[in-house]
């Protein structure tokens, strides 16, 4: 189950980059959840192609990753977004807190 989470998120982010072709073979997969002989089917390829296919586009997905941290980048300002928003919504708000948050914000982006 976490790996197709991983593919999803990776896809969600750089699906967009890849060709037609990868982009039908990745949706068809993780989006619509079709066997590698379903797939292949649709495809017009072998059960064989369409797995060393995935795995290519897997790698391919990871590195866009490794390179940009785009999901890692969203990650820790949702994190940072969560601390602000409760320390903004506490009676007593501390304005130093809410400014280093501010700041840590910042380096994220």
């Amino acid at each position: 189950m976490e790996k197709m989470i991983e593919r999803g998120l990776l896809y969600d982010y750089y699906g967009g980059l890849l060709n037609e072709k990868n982009r039908r073979i990745y949706e068809a997969c993780v989006t619509d959840d079709m066997s590698l002989s379903e797939i292949s089917d649709e495809m017009g390829i072998s059960r064989q192609a369409v797995s060393e296919s995935l795995k290519r586009i897997d790698s391919k997905l990871r590195n866009y990753e490794d390179e940009l941290g785009l999901i890692e980048k969203n990650r820790k300002l949702e994190s940072i977004l969560h601390e602000l928003e409760g320390v903004l919504s506490s009676e007593d708000m501390d304005r130093k807190k809410a400014l280093l948050l501010v700041d840590r914000i910042k380096e994220v982006i």
